[in-house]
C-alpha cells in the first residue's frame, strides 16, 4: 500500500526515461570504456535541462552495487563433490544447479534428472570461453544473463529426494504433451506457451530472416491475449469479473514458465496499466515501460547484454510511438518497417542476411501468424486431442517459411560490433523523432541508408591483405582475404563458418583442405550449402574425400603443383610420398606477400618434414608458420624448424584440450625460434599486410 500511496504522487512523471537512458550508458561504459564520454555529456545535459541528477546519480550507485554483486558471486568457494537441488533443465545434456545461491550449469549427457530433484553431484569445474572475435557469440555474457556464474561437466551420484518448485509443473505436462503432440505441433507449443528454446534452428533463422522473430517470444502479444480469453470467459461463463483475477492468474503462469524477462516486462506493463486505467497511478505508456525495463536490469544488469531481451523491449519502444490513427494497411506496413528498423543490427548479427523477398511478405506474416499460432498452440495446450488436425497448421507454416526464406534474393551482411550498434540507432533515433513529430522523414532515411550502404561495403575499400587465423577450437581453419574486398582463400573449414558469415562473406574464391580429419574441414558441408565456393582443393595421397565428397567437384593436389589466387603464387611442396596416416598426407604450401613469406602444414609428422627437408632444404625458409598438428610432439622437429627458421609461429589450438597441446618441448622448442601465438588465449589472430608494412593484432 505503501508502494501505491507513492505512485499516487507521481513521481517523475514523464522523466522515467531520462532515468533508463542514463542507467543504459552507464550499464554499457562499466564494459565499453567510451561509453563514460557519452555518460558524462548526458549528465550535462541532465544537470542544465532536468531537476533529476541526484536522482538518476542514486540509480546510478544502486545499479553499481548490482553490477559488482555477480563479482562476489564468482568468488563462492564450491566444492568438486556437493548435495544441491535442480533448479532447471536446460536439455537432456544440461541442467542448472542451485547451489549457496548461485546458479551452476551442469553438462552431464543423457541426465535422467528432474526439476525440483534433490540430488548429489559430482563437478568438474570449467572456464567460461571468452569470445574469439568482435562480433563472436558471448557464451559467458549469455549465461550471466540467465544469472549463472559456473559451469562444470557432472556426474550424478544419487537422487537424495525431491523438492517443490513451480517449474515442475511446467515440466511435467510438457512431457505429457510431449507424448501426445507431433513433433512440429510440441515445438510451438513449447516455445509459445512455455517459452522454451524448441523450434528447429533452421525453422527460427527463417522467423529472423524475415524479420518477425519477435513473435516467437513470449510478449505483450501473448500476455495480453490470455488476459482477454481469462476476462472474457469471466464474463460469459461465471458472469463475475474482477481485474484482480485474470492478473492474478497470469502472474502465476508466467512464475510456472520460469518468468522469461519478455513475459515479465509484458505483466509488469499491464499491471501498471491497469492501475493507470484504474486512476491510482498516472504514467505514460513510455514511463510504464521504462519503469519495466529499470525493474528487470535491477533483478540482473547483465540482461541488457542479452539479444532476446533487446529485442523485446525495442518493438515494445517503437510500438509506442506508432500513430493509431493510420489506415489498417498502412499502419500495418510502417509499424512492421519501423520494428525491422529498430532490431535490424540485432537480427542481422543473428542471420546476417537480408532478404527482399520478406520485405514485401513480412508485414503480412507479422498480421497474420500471431493469430494463428496462438490460438492454436494454447488450445493444444489444454486440449491435445486437437492435434490430428492441427499439426498441419505448424507443417504448412514451417515448409511455407523455409521455402520462402530459401529463394536466394537476399544478399550477405557482416555483424554489427558495438560501436557499430551505437551509430545505428543514432540515425535510427532521428528517423523515431521525425514520425513522432510527424515531419518528414526523406532526410533521415537517407542518412540511415547512407550509414548501411558503407558499412555493408566496408570491404571493398579495405586497402590491405588480412591474413586471420581463426580462433576455431580444437582444429584448423584461416581465411585470406585480398584487397579492396577482391578475393578469399579458406585453408581448412573447422568451426569457422559462423565468424565467415558475420564477415558478410558469400563467395569463397578457394578453398583448400589439407587433409580429411573432421578437426580440419569440420564445416565444409555449411560452406558447399549457403555460399558460393569456386574452386575447392584436396591432397591427391588423400583418398578418404572420395567418399566424403563424391558428387563435388574437386580437384587432387600434390608437391610441384602451383596455385593462383589472383596475384598470388601458392607452392605447393608435399606431400611429397604417400603415407596411411593420413597426418602424413597433409598439404604443405608457400606463398609470398610482398617480402613476407607464410607456410601452412596441416597436421603433417616428422616423416612428411624429413621429405620436405631432403627436397628442397633451406628454400622452406619462411616468415610466418602455421605450426602442424596444434603443437604436437609427432612434428615441429629441429631438422624443420632449422629449415624454415621462422619469425612469427602460429598455434591453432583449443584451451584445456584432451591431448595436452601444444605439449611443452614443442612449445619450448619453436619458441628458440620465433615468436609464438597461440589461438586459445589470444583470440582470433589477424595479420594486416600492404604497402610495404606488417601489423599482427589479436582479439585478446
Amino acid at each position: 500500500m505503501r508502494l501505491l500511496k507513492l505512485l499516487r504522487k507521481k513521481p517523475f512523471c514523464n522523466d522515467f526515461h531520462f532515468i533508463l537512458i542514463s542507467i543504459l550508458l552507464f550499464l554499457l561504459s562499466l564494459k565499453y570504456w567510451p561509453f563514460f564520454i557519452v555518460l558524462g555529456l548526458y549528465l550535462i545535459f541532465i544537470f542544465k535541462k532536468t531537476h533529476l541528477l541526484l536522482p538518476i546519480l542514486i540509480f546510478i550507485l544502486v545499479f553499481l552495487v548490482e553490477w559488482l554483486i555477480p563479482s562476489y558471486m564468482k568468488n563462492i568457494k564450491i566444492d568438486n563433490h556437493i548435495e544441491s537441488y535442480v533448479y532447471d533443465i536446460d536439455s537432456d545434456s544440461s541442467y542448472i544447479l542451485f547451489y549457496k545461491g548461485v546458479k551452476i550449469k551442469v553438462n552431464e549427457y543423457n541426465h535422467k534428472n528432474e526439476v525440483g530433484d534433490y540430488i548429489e553431484v559430482d563437478l568438474l569445474f570449467q572456464e567460461i570461453e571468452d569470445k574469439s572475435y568482435d562480433t563472436d557469440f558471448d557464451y559467458k555474457e549469455y549465461l550471466y544473463s540467465k544469472g549463472i556464474y559456473y559451469l562444470a561437466k557432472g556426474k550424478t551420484i544419487e537422487k537424495k529426494g525431491k523438492y517443490f518448485s513451480p517449474y515442475s509443473i511446467k515440466y511435467s505436462y510438457m512431457n505429457y504433451l510431449k507424448e501426445h503432440l507431433s513433433s512440429e505441433s510440441f515445438s510451438y507449443v513449447s516455445e509459445l506457451v512455455f517459452g522454451e528454446d524448441s523450434l528447429d534452428s533452421n525453422i527460427k533463422d527463417s522467423y529472423s530472416i524475415l524479420g518477425i522473430s519477435h513473435i516467437l517470444a513470449i510478449s505483450g502479444l501473448h500476455i495480453l491475449f490470455l488476459y482477454k480469453v481469462l476476462a472474457f470467459i469471466l464474463l460469459k461463463v461465471f458472469k463475475y469479473y474482477k481485474k484482480a483475477i485474470p492478473l492474478t492468474l497470469l502472474i502465476s503462469y508466467t512464475i510456472i514458465i520460469g518468468a522469461p524477462p519478455s513475459a515479465l516486462r509484458a505483466l509488469l506493463f499491464l499491471v501498471i496499466g491497469a492501475l493507470n486505467k484504474k486512476g491510482e497511478v498516472s504514467y505514460t505508456r513510455l514511463d510504464i515501460l521504462s519503469i519495466s525495463m529499470i525493474f528487470m536490469l535491477l533483478l540482473n544488469p547483465n540482461q541488457l547484454f542479452n539479444t532476446g531481451f533487446l529485442l523485446s523491449y525495442l518493438v515494445s519502444f517503437v510500438l509506442i510511438f506508432m500513430d493509431k490513427g493510420e489506415k489498417r494497411l498502412k499502419g500495418l506496413y510502417k509499424s512492421y518497417y519501423l520494428i525491422y528498423l529498430s532490431t535490424f543490427p540485432l537480427v542481422i548479427n543473428m542471420t546476417n542476411k537480408i532478404s527482399f523477398l520478406s520485405l514485401l511478405l513480412s508485414p503480412i506474416f507479422a498480421l497474420c501468424l500471431p493469430f494463428v499460432l496462438l490460438p492454436s498452440t494454447y488450445i493444444l495446450s489444454i486440449f491435445p486431442i486437437l492435434d490430428y488436425g492441427l499439426k498441419y497448421i505448424f507443417i504448412l507454416i514451417n515448409s511455407y517459411l523455409e521455402n520462402i526464406t530459401s529463394y536466394n534474393l537476399a544478399i550477405a551482411v557482416p555483424s554489427f560490433n558495438i560501436f557499430g550498434i551505437l551509430f545505428y540507432y543514432i540515425f535510427f533515433i532521428f528517423l523515431v523523432i521525425a514520425i513522432e513529430k510527424k515531419k518528414k522523414i526523406y532526410f533521415p532515411i537517407a542518412i540511415l541508408s547512407i550509414y548501411l550502404i558503407s558499412f555493408i561495403n566496408l570491404r571493398y575499400v579495405y586497402p590491405f591483405y588480412k591474413i586471420t587465423y581463426i580462433d576455431c577450437g580444437q582444429g584448423d581453419s584461416c581465411l585470406i582475404e585480398l584487397p579492396y574486398g577482391k578475393g578469399v582463400m579458406l585453408i581448412d573449414a573447422y568451426n569457422s563458418y559462423d565468424y565467415l558469415k558475420s564477415l558478410g562473406i558469400n563467395n569463397i574464391d578457394i578453398l583448400l583442405f589439407t587433409h580429411s580429419d573432421s578437426d580440419h574441414i569440420g564445416d565444409y558441408k555449411d560452406y558447399l550449402e549457403n555460399m558460393n565456393v569456386k574452386k575447392i582443393y584436396a591432397p591427391k595421397t588423400d583418398k578418404v574425400f572420395d567418399d566424403i565428397m563424391p558428387n563435388i567437384n574437386l580437384t587432387k593436389i600434390e608437391s610441384g603443383n602451383i596455385i593462383y589466387f589472383d596475384s598470388i603464387k601458392i607452392d605447393i611442396l608435399g606431400p611429397i610420398n604417400s603415407y596411411d596416416d593420413p597426418n602424413s598426407n597433409s598439404i604443405v604450401l608457400t606463398f609470398k606477400i610482398e617480402d613476407t613469406k607464410y607456410m601452412f602444414t596441416g597436421d603433417m609428422t616428422e616423416d612428411e618434414e624429413n621429405d620436405l627437408v631432403n627436397k628442397y632444404g633451406v628454400s622452406l625458409d619462411s616468415d610466418i608458420l602455421k605450426v602442424a598438428h596444434h603443437g604436437s610432439d609427432t612434428s615441429s622437429s629441429k631438422a624443420f624448424l632449422d629449415m624454415v627458421s621462422p619469425k612469427i609461429s602460429i598455434i591453432s589450438v583449443a584451451k584445456n584440450n584432451k591431448y595436452g597441446l601444444p605439449k611443452d618441448l614443442t612449445l619450448k622448442r619453436i619458441e628458440e625460434y620465433s615468436k609464438v601465438y597461440i589461438t586459445y588465449n589470444r583470440g582470433n589472430i589477424t595479420i594486416s599486410q600492404g604497402f610495404g608494412k606488417v601489423h599482427i593484432s589479436t582479439y585478446r
